[in-house]
């Protein structure tokens, strides 16, 4: 056994190995310790609750780890070259092979060596033995992804039996030494790990075995990580290693924080005034009463108007739900790269309190495509070297080896975008990885409003699997349509393994429109509480205005001046309309926000705006903001008066929570609150943008419900279900044929969904992992799943910079940029395309132009870390840029325009 090789590799002009013996107890005890010190008390539960006990369960953990390379005792593998063509060290291998009777695997050549790849003949090779498929699919997974069905296995030995045994001869010497060596690596490892034999080995659920191969993968790339499990010169036999100090000292290299032991409390009050410096509001204390009376807590939906504190609610949440459930860190979700960075210090703060109190160091990462551009994040200390047992305090770190892009949700604390959780519903390569980093956790996510059906898809699955691993999840929301939280709190009680139709659950779930309201499942039961103090209503008037009436009415509002607000659907309409109020009310008066600016140049815009309208700011006189949906989604800003183009119900709801956001003096002209809404049309012929972004049939149904005056909070739940339902309503023909192309739409998306998107977990007699990841999503790049669970177009991302008389500068700025100094500066400055040049048709070409522009004018930028990897263009003086027939041009006050080259000259 002691010439068998695991890895082999030429470096510094030295030759360098690791028997494969040493690599399977490297693996298996690095498992063994992610079993004690990195795996939650929730996720061992799982797995104890198919086992029997901790001793057995970590036992099975600790024979995966052993067993997971068995496979590379076999020709196929052992014959394979080196992965920079090493003709001596492949050499030098073989004849140790040679010499140990294994005759003529120096010149074996193997026609289909490749079709028995080592993770699937694990597999193989222990259903051989007759070890059930729950273990061994674990096996056959562990390089990302189980096979497709069970015949898969089968004809291995039949159709390639030289793979494993050097030839088909089951008579012959060295076909039986093969075997008899395969065999006595099993036995070993069986022995070692306490099991009689082959059937010993326990059956698992499907949910097991997911956080199981998830485990494995991640003990098996530290194990192989050359920096913590050095190889051996070719000469060493192994026997120089000291195994006990060799695990210790790898171990400790990539080992950086504790797990986090959430602190009992009893006082609520208290830790709201340790954690925030005030008490729980009313809404917030009954979040946490719920969750502390509730004896198996699930998943808690709380909807309650903006202002009340649920991002806080949530926090002391995660706290009460991870001390109940075994749960050793969090997931906060928020919709956008934007509120992710904007909750992110936040989270911080709140992390920073706990540790303060607990005296741990713990890591807190943010995930999401820009996050190592986000200074906040950048500041925090990486972990590399850091002493944990020297720490006199506890303090945030941020833990290198989770930066990669399948092992950033494996960390303890993490912000991202909702993205990152929805992912967990498609089939991805490495899936089960994404799956042990959120089944440790306390899940939130926030903003969650009327998802389109597609999406809805992805969320629902995701909530489904969290309940197959008994994850408390948070779901935070202004208001949801009634059908919208049933289905959330179903598909996680499915999860759980019970049937729908036996909960015990109040008969108007769907249809529940109290507000403030919060649901829960507790076990069997799904609760809701209804009953909360009366808040002060604000009285929003609602006046819908033609486009033709807006800049006199603008004039009306602001003749004692103020601060409106203008949010449209499209960048396009904004921008016309910032040409056409600019050119009334004076450039200075009139700013401009949304998607198509240079991302550092929209956060500076964002700054200046909470500057000066956000809370406790100096405001103007007299200010017009127009912007887009950026505007309703992230910014704690006020207006006195707010303009908006139609949108669905819980949309404008979401708007008007940015009209008289805080107690302030207002214009006398501006007390009462007024709220404008642009695009309606008793002909039902909406502004097409509008019509392309949320479609007919719900602004319909929204205009027909929407009153002259909203009471907020009380009519908001009211307004959100009416629109949503799926009632009778006569708006006539053209309604009718908008309701039917609406289902067809949703009909299409759903299926659309279903084809990459995860099955249900723990079906009947799916006790392991096999066809698992079957007709995975085809790109395994995140940006392209993103896309795919939001169902969006590709977008392409560029890094734009300016031409000037002696090289380039930043757009805006005169200095000329240093590529070697200046490359993280650069890497901010990014944009997405129009639509018009990444749809379907388009975006091939798109790409393949830029792809040529960058190799022809912007090669040097590949030799730099910050711009490696990303597509660049440069803007001539007149700040343009021709790209596959449009002509993009970037201005300071507009943001990015385009139009078709050769329109207007």
């Amino acid at each position: 056994m002691e010439s068998l090789w695991a890895k082999k590799v030429e470096k510094n002009g030295g030759l360098y190995w690791l028997p494969l013996v040493q690599h399977l107890n490297d693996t298996a005890e690095i498992i063994g310790l992610l079993w004690e010190h990195w795996l939650s008390q929730g996720q061992r539960n799982l797995v104890i609750s198919f086992v029997g006990d901790e001793n057995k369960a970590k036992n099975v953990t600790q024979l995966l780890g052993y067993l997971h390379d068995q496979a590379k005792c076999t020709p196929a593998f052992q014959t394979k070259t080196s992965y920079n063509k090493s003709d001596d060290l492949d050499k030098q291998l073989l004849e140790k092979l040679e010499k140990e009777g294994f005759i003529g695997i120096s010149t074996l050549f193997l026609t289909n060596s490749n079709k028995s790849l080592h993770a699937l003949a694990g597999q193989v090779l222990l259903e051989s033995y007759g070890v059930n498929q729950s273990f061994s699919s674990i096996i056959g997974g562990h390089h990302g992804k189980p096979v497709d069905t069970s015949q898969d296995v089968k004809i291995q030995l039949e159709s390639y039996e030289a793979n494993y045994f050097q030839n088909e001869k089951e008579e012959d010497p060295i076909h039986q030494k093969w075997k008899a060596i395969q065999k006595k690596i099993f036995n070993d490892g069986i022995a070692k790990y306490d099991f009689k034999d082959a059937e010993a080995i326990p059956e698992l659920s499907q949910s097991a075995c997911v956080i199981l191969e998830g485990l494995l993968i991640m003990a098996d790339w530290i194990a192989s990580n050359e920096t913590y499990f050095p190889l051996i010169e070719i000469d060493d036999d192994g026997s120089s290693i000291n195994q006990e100090e060799r695990i210790q000292i790898g171990f400790e290299r990539w080992f950086k924080t504790y797990m986090w032991e959430p602190e009992e409390f009893s006082d609520t009050v208290k830790l709201y005034d340790d954690r925030f410096g005030f008490e729980p509001r009313d809404v917030q204390a009954k979040l946490s009463m719920s969750i502390q009376q509730a004896s198996k807590p699930g998943i808690f939906i709380l909807e309650a108007p903006m202002g009340v504190g649920k991002t806080e609610a949530a926090l002391v949440a995660i706290e009460q739900l991870a001390l109940k459930t075994g749960r050793a860190g969090m997931f906060f979700g928020l919709p956008t790269q934007a509120t992710s960075n904007g909750i992110f210090t936040r989270i911080k703060g709140w992390l920073d309190n706990i540790i303060k109190d607990a005296d741990q160091t713990q890591s807190l990462n943010l995930l999401h495509g820009k996050a190592a551009l986000n200074d906040e994040f950048d500041k925090i200390p990486k972990a590399q070297g850091i002493d944990i047992d020297g720490e006199e305090n506890g303090t945030i770190i941020t833990n290198e080896w989770f930066h990669g892009r399948k092992t950033g949700m494996l960390d303890d604390f993490i912000v991202g975008t909702v993205d990152q959780f929805l992912l967990s519903a498609l089939k991805q390569k490495h899936l089960a990885l994404r799956h042990l980093g959120l089944s440790k956790k306390v899940v939130v996510i926030d903003e969650v409003h009327a998802y389109d059906a597609y999406m809805g898809q992805f969320l629902y699955q995701a909530i489904r699997w969290m309940g197959a691993y008994s994850v408390p999840v948070v779901i935070l929301s202004a208001t949801l349509p009634g059908e919208r939280r049933e289905e959330l709190v179903k598909n996680y009680y499915l999860g759980t393994g019970k049937k729908w139709k036996e909960a015990i659950k109040p008969d108007n779930l769907a249809i529940q429109n109290a507000y403030p309201l919060i649901t829960y499942s507790d076990g069997s039961k799904i609760e809701q509480v209804t009953q909360f103090e009366k808040q002060k209503d604000r009285k929003v008037n609602i006046n819908r205005l033609d486009d033709n009436e807006l800049l006199g009415t603008l004039e009306d509002c602001l003749s004692d001046g103020g601060i409106a607000g203008i949010i449209v659907n499209t960048v396009r309409r904004a921008q016309e309309l910032y040409h056409l109020i600019s050119d009334q009310f004076g450039l200075e008066n009139v700013e401009l926000l949304h998607s198509s600016f240079i991302a550092t140049q929209r956060v500076k815009k964002e700054t200046n705006l909470m500057s000066e309208i956000g809370k406790n700011a100096i405001r103007p006189d007299k200010k017009i903001i127009i912007g887009t949906q950026v505007i309703e989604q992230s910014l704690d800003i006020d207006f006195d008066v707010l303009f908006s183009d139609l949108a669905p119900m819980d949309l404008l709801i979401q708007r008007i929570g940015r009209l008289h956001r805080h107690e302030i003096s207002r214009p006398n002209m501006l007390k009462t609150p007024r709220f404008y809404v642009l695009g309606t049309s008793q002909t039902f012929e909406f502004n097409s943008g509008s019509k392309a972004v949320y479609g007919d049939y719900l602004l319909m149904r929204t205009q027909h419900f929407l009153p002259e005056q909203i009471n907020i909070p009380s009519d908001i739940s009211f307004l959100v279900q009416e629109t949503y339902a799926k009632d009778e309503i006569d708006l006539g023909e053209a309604y009718r044929k908008a309701k039917n192309d609406q289902e067809v739409f949703l009909r299409c998306k759903e299926q659309r969904a279903k084809t990459f998107r995860l099955d249900n977990p723990n079906k009947p007699n799916k006790g392991n992992l096999i066809g698992w990841l079957k007709n995975p999503n085809p790109d395994d790049s995140e940006e392209k799943g993103s896309a795919q669970v939001r169902d969006s177009s590709d977008s392409i991302e560029v890094i734009v910079v300016k031409k000037t008389e002696t090289g380039i500068s930043l757009v805006g700025e005169d200095k000329d940029l240093d590529l070697l100094i200046d490359t993280k500066k650069m890497a901010t400055n990014t944009i997405r395309l129009p639509q018009a040049l990444s749809a379907d048709w388009t975006i091939d070409k798109t790409i393949s132009e830029l792809e040529m522009y960058n190799k022809r004018k912007l090669f040097d930028w590949q030799r730099q870390s910050w711009l490696k990897g990303s597509l660049g263009i440069i803007l001539d003086e007149n700040n343009q840029f021709l790209l596959n027939g449009y002509r993009l041009t970037y201005d300071l006050q507009l943001g990015l325009t385009y139009e078709k080259e050769g329109i207007n000259g």
